[in-house]
C-alpha cells in the first residue's frame, strides 16, 4: 500500500508540473509536461505519451519522435501536430528550412545565392559596409582587399598587402614593381637593387651577382674563358671556325693555321693557298699550296682555267674560237646539234629555204618557204615564217622567241628562251651520267641523235 501511494504521488507531481529531483534517475525536472520521461519497469508513461525505446515521448510535438517513434525532424524543422515542418517565417529549400530574408544561399528565393562577400538583407543580396560592389559583381573591401586596393581591379601584386586602401610590401620585402621581392640580397632578378638581373649562370649573394669559380660575365652570361671558343682568353675573343680553346688560347687542329676567322689547310684551301689570304683565281684549285688548274682544264694567259674540249672560245687550243652557229665538241668546232654545214655556215635542213631537205635545194616561186624539209606555200602547224624559213620559235636557237633572236653558241632554245647547255659526252640516251648540277636536265636534241645536258627544267 505504501509503494502504490508513493507512485500515485509521483504521478500527481508530474501532472501538476512539480519540480524536484527525478526519483528514477536523480536528474532535475524541466518544469514542463512536454518533455519525454525516462521510465523503468515500474513506471508507465503519462497519458498522451508513447514509449519510444525506453523514452516517454509526445508524438504530437516531439522533434525527435514526430508522429512516430524515431521519426526525427530535419535541421530547422519543428514538430507540430505530429508533422515535421518549418517554423514560422521559414520555407523548405532542398529539404532544409531557409529564411529567404537572410539566407545568403537562398536570398529572396530558393537557390538564389549571393556572391562572395555579399549578405542577404530583407531578401536582397547586398554588399555590407564597408564593402563595395565592383564591376565584376564581387563584393570587395577597398581598404584591405589586395585584389581591389583603393579601387576595383587595383591588384597589389604577388606578396603585397592592402592597408587603408594603399598597396604595401610586408616588412622584410621590397616593392620592385609587379610584386614584393623577398629580399634584395638573394633575388637574382633584383640583386642589390630592383631590376638588377644577374647574368645567366650567376647567383645573388649578399646583394651582389656572383659567377661560379673560374668564370666571368661575357655577353650576359657566366663563361669559362679558358675553354669557351667564343670568349677564349677574354670576352669577345672568338676562335676561328674549326678551332678550340685550350687554357685560354685558340688552337687549330693538326697542320691547320688560323687565317682570320677560320682554321685553314694552306695546302688545299683555295682561299688561303700556301699562305693566309692567297686566293686562287676562279676555276683553279689549291694543290700542295700552289694554285693550279685541275685536270682536264688548261690555264689561259689571263689566269682562267678552261676546258679546251668544249670551250667555244678555246676549242682544241687556246684562242681558237668557233663561229656563232657552231659549238665545241671533243676539241673541234662543229655545227650545233640539228644543223648541217652548207657553204661555210650551219643551216637547218628542215626549215632553210636555200637548203630545204638537203644542201643546195632552193625553194622558189609559189612554194618559197621550207617546212619540215619540204618547199611549201605557207607555214602551218604553229610554225612561223622567218626569211622564208618555217621555224618553231619555241625551240629554234636562231629564232628563239622571235625571228632573228639568236641564242649564244653555248645555249639552246627552250620554250622560247635561251638556256645554257653542254654535250652529254659518251651518252647515247637519257638519263646520262654526264648531266648533273646546273646541267641536270638530260635531253634528246630535236632532229638529231645527240644527247645534251640543259640548264633548265624542260627540253628544247
Amino acid at each position: 500500500m505504501r509503494r502504490r501511494a508513493w507512485f500515485l504521488g509521483v504521478l500527481a507531481m508530474a501532472a501538476c508540473g512539480g519540480g524536484g529531483s527525478d526519483p528514477i534517475d536523480g536528474s532535475a525536472g524541466d518544469g514542463g509536461g512536454d518533455a519525454a520521461v525516462r521510465r523503468d519497469a515500474t513506471v508507465e508513461c503519462l497519458p498522451g505519451q508513447s514509449d519510444c525505446g525506453g523514452v516517454c515521448a509526445d508524438l504530437s510535438r516531439d522533434d525527435a519522435h514526430c508522429g512516430a517513434c524515431g521519426n526525427a525532424c530535419g535541421d530547422g524543422q519543428v514538430c507540430t501536430s505530429g508533422v515535421c515542418g518549418c517554423a514560422a517565417g521559414l520555407v523548405t529549400c532542398g529539404g532544409e528550412c531557409a529564411d529567404l530574408s537572410s539566407d545568403p544561399l537562398n536570398c529572396g528565393g530558393c537557390g538564389d545565392d549571393c556572391r562572395p562577400g555579399e549578405s542577404c538583407i530583407s531578401g536582397t543580396c547586398t554588399c555590407p559596409a564597408p564593402g563595395t560592389t565592383c564591376p565584376d559583381g564581387s563584393c570587395a573591401d577597398l581598404s584591405s582587399d589586395p585584389m581591389n586596393c583603393g579601387a576595383c581591379g587595383n591588384d597589389c601584386g604577388p606578396g603585397a598587402v592592402c592597408n587603408a586602401g594603399a598597396c604595401a610590401c610586408p616588412a622584410g620585402t621590397t616593392d620592385c614593381g609587379g610584386g614584393c621581392t623577398t629580399g634584395l640580397d638573394s633575388d637574382p632578378l633584383n640583386c642589390g637593387t630592383c631590376a638588377n638581373s644577374c647574368a645567366d649562370g650567376a647567383r645573388c649573394e649578399m646583394g651582389a651577382c656572383v659567377c661560379p669559380p673560374g668564370q666571368i660575365v661575357c655577353g650576359g652570361a657566366c663563361v669559362d674563358v679558358s675553354t669557351d671558343e667564343q670568349h677564349c682568353g677574354g670576352c669577345g675573343m672568338a676562335c676561328p671556325a674549326g678551332g678550340t680553346c685550350v687554357s685560354g688560347v685558340c688552337r687549330c687542329a693538326g697542320s691547320r693555321v688560323a687565317c682570320g676567322d677560320v682554321c685553314a689547310d694552306l695546302s688545299s684551301d683555295p682561299d688561303h693557298c700556301g699562305g693566309c689570304g692567297n686566293r686562287c683565281d676562279m676555276g683553279r684549285a689549291c694543290v700542295s699550296g700552289v694554285c693550279e688548274c685541275p685536270a682536264p682544264l688548261t690555264p689561259t694567259p689571263g689566269g682562267r682555267c678552261v676546258d679546251i674540249a668544249r670551250d667555244v672560245k678555246n676549242c682544241g687550243s687556246l684562242g681558237n674560237t668557233c663561229r656563232d652557229d657552231q659549238y665545241c665538241v671533243g676539241g673541234s668546232c662543229a655545227c650545233r646539234p640539228g644543223l648541217t654545214e652548207a657553204g661555210g655556215r650551219c643551216v637547218d635542213l628542215a626549215s632553210d629555204p636555200d637548203n630545204c631537205g638537203a644542201v643546195g635545194v632552193v625553194c622558189t616561186g609559189a612554194t618559197n618557204r621550207c617546212s619540215g624539209g619540204v618547199c611549201v606555200a605557207d607555214c602551218r602547224g604553229g610554225l612561223r615564217s622567218c626569211d622564208g624559213a618555217c621555224v618553231d620559235t619555241r625551240s629554234d636557237p636562231n629564232n628563239c622567241g622571235g625571228c632573228g633572236d639568236t641564242c649564244d653558241v653555248d645555249k639552246v632554245c627552250v620554250d622560247g628562251r635561251c638556256r645554257k647547255f653542254r654535250v652529254g659526252a659518251g651518252c647515247a640516251m637519257c638519263p646520262c651520267d654526264a648531266c648533273g648540277g646546273d646541267f641536270g636536265q638530260c635531253c634528246d636534241y630535236p632532229g638529231t641523235s645527240d644527247i645534251v645536258c640543259v640548264d633548265s627544267d624542260a627540253c628544247p
